[in-house]
């Protein structure tokens, strides 16, 4: 019933009279894009990322002239969607390298994918790591970002076609007014806002702010006009030192490393930032049989904590010292919807997450001087 769900699959569609498929169980959608070979495609980044996964692990296997061949192509995939991104010509040689590219690779490896016919792939919901779209980019597949809520009909701002910039949510949507308030609030103004919630006056009042909708997320605008999410107002940490930490640029990252499904960064009134994570299910497997080690005890072994640390490690030369992420628990399952941890949209609650995991939690704070 999310406002993702209604645009795409029931508002849109109408419009346009376009033809739905709904994927058999989150088990099949692999084999379900196989069989439709869609034209659009709307997915949570979850589903990219699990996607991402499984794609990367099999190119990662090709060897000899097939691996060059797939890094050749690769490189011609990036630079093309980098010029459509631009709306700008290619140019002749370029052209020449996509055509061969795609007729050596990517129509052959696009239907296997069941991207085929794909015109229109987007991205909403939640953050998606920069280095997702770039790999589906070097594969001949551009995947729009877009950002918005239910309280604005959906879209705020769309990475479109000929206008795209990966790391970026897009610019505003025609005849829709955003601004960046004073504390890092995005606003929003236009025809698509709502009138207010239903029998609740106070929640609107708060929301709804002459004529303005405060969206609770926090962002920028780039010199190109290009909107950025930098974290949401209520999720910002405030460290036991007084400094104000958003865990959401941290978080992507670390989820964009292999071994990684999930990650919640802890630190709030703490002394430092520590994280839960969470291990994809496919990488660890492989892990597992590539170390020896049983797959159901997997994130309890020394050699699995050890790939992640290092993984960790790399993760906080990106960010300053204050958001390093100092110490970390591998938890023993996913963060799922049966135990109340995700929203609809697979966003993760926080709270919930912080109440379930609170005593693993806590021994990360306990006899210790930093």
């Amino acid at each position: 019933s999310h406002i993702a769900e209604q645009m795409f699959t029931i508002h849109n569609p109408v419009t346009v009279s376009g033809q739905i498929y709904y994927a058999r169980s989150p088990e099949t959608v692999a084999d379900d894009l196989k069989e439709v070979q869609p034209t659009v495609i709307f997915g949570v980044p979850r589903v990219w990322e699990k996607f991402h996964a499984a794609v990367s692990a099999k190119l990662a296997a090709a060897t000899g002239l097939k691996a060059r061949l797939l890094r050749w192509a690769r490189g011609v995939g990036m630079r093309m969607s980098l010029a459509r991104n631009c709306g700008q010509p290619p140019g002749v040689l370029l052209s020449l390298q996509h055509r061969l590219a795609s007729r050596l690779v990517f129509s052959k490896l696009k239907p296997l994918l069941g991207l085929g016919r794909s015109r229109f792939l987007v991205s909403g919901a939640a953050p998606i790591a920069p280095e997702i779209l770039e790999f589906f980019a070097s594969l001949d597949v551009v995947i729009q970002e877009v950002y918005g809520q239910s309280e604005d009909t959906g879209p705020t701002s769309f990475n479109l076609p000929g206008l795209t910039k990966f790391g970026t949510v897009g610019p505003p949507l025609p005849g829709v007014e955003v601004r960046i308030a004073e504390d890092g609030e995005i606003q929003v103004r236009g025809p698509n806002v709502f009138l207010g919630y239903y029998k609740d006056d106070a929640a609107t009042a708060e929301t709804l702010v002459d004529g303005w909708l405060c969206s609770g997320d926090l962002g920028s605008f780039d010199s190109d006009g290009f909107l950025s999410i930098t974290g949401r107002k209520k999720d910002i940490i405030v460290t036991a030192g007084g400094k104000n930490i958003a865990p959401r640029n941290i978080e992507a990252a670390l989820t964009n490393l292999e071994l990684i499904s999930q990650a919640v960064v802890i630190g709030d009134r703490r002394k430092f930032l520590s994280a839960v994570l969470t291990l994809d299910p496919e990488a660890a497997g492989r892990f597992a049989d590539a170390q020896g080690l049983a797959a159901d005890k997997v994130h309890e072994s020394p050699e699995l904590r050890a790939a992640v640390q290092a993984g960790v490690d790399e993760v906080s030369t990106k960010f300053a010292r204050v958001e390093h992420v100092r110490k970390f628990e591998i938890l023993p399952r996913e963060l799922s919807q049966d135990h109340d941890e995700l929203t609809p949209t697979m966003k993760i609650k926080r709270r919930v997450v912080a109440e379930n995991w609170a005593e693993l939690i806590d021994a990360m704070y306990k006899d210790t001087t930093d």
